[in-house]
């Protein structure tokens, strides 16, 4: 697969340094990568680093499977007391499961109350007031808000003064490079860091379908997928989940949504543009 074809249809780990939005991360790969449009998977603030998934050309088109997806954070909290770690861990263990929380003043949505799921959260380290965590949560949860909740149930208050994204979905921080790495990188191992939208969509394990051969234009055109046009099908599937619908030669040709009714599959939703040089 050549560099100007993986360019139009894939994925980028970049590691965000402290300073920059993730818009200006965006802008910076698209500037080192020549490639005119791109978009990131979920926004770090400027004061956090950590894991992006930046998705080029077509690729954006896979946004809402990945916006969607958990991610993992490291995260220093500065207890304004002192508070031994048993009573730390026991605090922060009330923030597991389900928990409401107001976006901040400065975020990109509606400051409306919202329900977000935390997986996992545990204390890695204590050093007198700073406590080092680490949080598995769904997409959408301010973990900046859950140390200043964690302090005022403290009774002390407390401040997050550092935060790092580990992990996005099934994606690690581990397998990113950072701007600066990018910049001075050969064509060939810039080649070997894209992924191209199939790899990147496959450890997600999302329902899929393989359409005949001589139904893809039609698909491709924005056509429904019918019954007769599926050769292959496999993953369990709810109304309206997103099912990834590929051709016989194992390309992406668009996102569909299940259709459980009729002779309809899914309802074409976000359709690939064909490279024929991939």
């Amino acid at each position: 697969m050549t560099l100007e074809s993986l360019l139009h249809n894939s994925v980028i780990l970049i590691d965000k340094p402290k300073g920059p939005t993730s818009f200006d991360v965006v802008e910076n790969v698209s500037k080192i990568l020549g490639v005119r449009k791109a978009g990131h998977s979920g926004t770090l603030d400027p004061n956090a680093t950590g894991l992006l998934l930046i998705a080029l050309g077509e690729a954006r088109k896979a946004m809402p499977v990945l916006t969607g997806l958990d991610k993992e954070y490291v995260g220093v909290m500065k207890v304004h007391g002192d508070v031994d770690r048993k009573r730390v861990e026991d605090v922060l263990s009330t923030f597991v499961g389900e928990i409401t929380q107001t976006p901040p003043v400065k975020s990109a949505v509606a400051r409306k109350p919202r329900i977000r799921k935390v997986h996992e959260i545990e204390v890695v380290e204590k050093n007198e007031r700073d406590v080092k965590f680490r949080v598995l949560c769904e997409a959408g949860t301010y973990i900046r808000k859950i140390a200043h909740d964690a302090g005022e149930k403290l009774g002390c208050g407390a401040h997050l003064t550092e935060l790092r994204r580990t992990k996005v979905g099934p994606f690690n921080a581990e397998n990113s490079v950072t701007i600066d790495q990018l910049n001075d990188m050969s064509e060939n191992t810039i080649r070997q860091l894209l992924m191209p939208i199939e790899d990147a969509l496959e450890p997600l394990k999302l329902p899929r379908l393989v359409i005949k051969e001589d139904k893809e234009k039609l698909v491709r055109n924005g056509a429904p997928v019918k019954k007769e046009f599926v050769k292959e099908a496999d993953g369990n599937v709810e109304e309206d989940d997103y099912i990834v619908v590929f051709n016989e030669a194992g390309r992406i040709v668009c996102l569909a949504k299940y259709v459980s009714k009729g002779d309809t599959v899914a309802r074409t939703d976000r359709v690939f543009l064909n490279d024929l040089n991939r």
